[in-house]
């Protein structure tokens, strides 16, 4: 098994276990268990970033405004994959996410926090902004809310994600030996 200090720690993203070994992620309101069978890379690149004026069919996003949570096609994982991200914001806009439609990330008592291009002043490897996205049948699509904190409309609100792509087997049991995965965000 490999040695795991913490998977939001703060320096390069790594991958959280190697092909072989177990993972136990939170979905659906509780601990379901997988084996990992490949593991790969995802640099950050032209294709890995998205633009959501754009997705959403908007020419800008107003002053002070906001664009409703957006799906992002490029973070829809197949069946049976799971995604291990970190994201940052090209543009001076604020991003929110959404894991479940209705469930935010970062919402400590009812606070929501953002991810803006200030948070790497604090956070250099953009830890904190660790997220998983469980790919399924069903509906576990992330997505993203863009808040523009400024007096003027911005034409674009552009991120960029990079991180590691998974396969995974499904096992009967919850194994000894596991890495714990929060893929949705949790009430308290």
């Amino acid at each position: 098994m490999s040695e795991v200090a913490n998977i939001y720690d703060n320096g390069p993203i790594s991958i959280i276990a190697r092909i072989r070994e177990n993972v136990a992620i939170w979905t659906e309101g509780q601990w379901q268990p997988y084996r990992i069978e490949f593991a790969e890379g995802i640099p950050p690149s032209r294709p890995m970033t998205v633009d959501l004026v754009q997705i959403a069919g908007l020419l800008n996003i107003p002053a002070n405004g906001t664009i409703t949570p957006q799906m992002l096609a490029i973070l829809q994982p197949a069946n049976n994959e799971l995604l291990h991200l970190r994201f940052k914001p090209i543009d001076d806009v604020e991003g929110l996410l959404w894991e479940q439609t209705s469930m935010t990330r970062w919402n400590p008592k009812g606070v929501r926090a953002r991810v803006d291009l200030f948070t790497d002043a604090f956070d250099p490897y953009l830890a904190s902004t660790t997220f998983f996205i469980i790919g399924s049948l069903g509906n576990k699509d992330m997505n993203l809310e863009v808040r523009n904190p400024n007096a003027i409309a911005l034409p674009q609100a552009r991120f960029a994600f990079w991180g590691y792509r998974y396969t995974l087997s499904a096992l009967s049991s919850i194994p000894a030996n596991c890495v714990y995965l929060p893929a949705e965000g949790r009430q308290s």
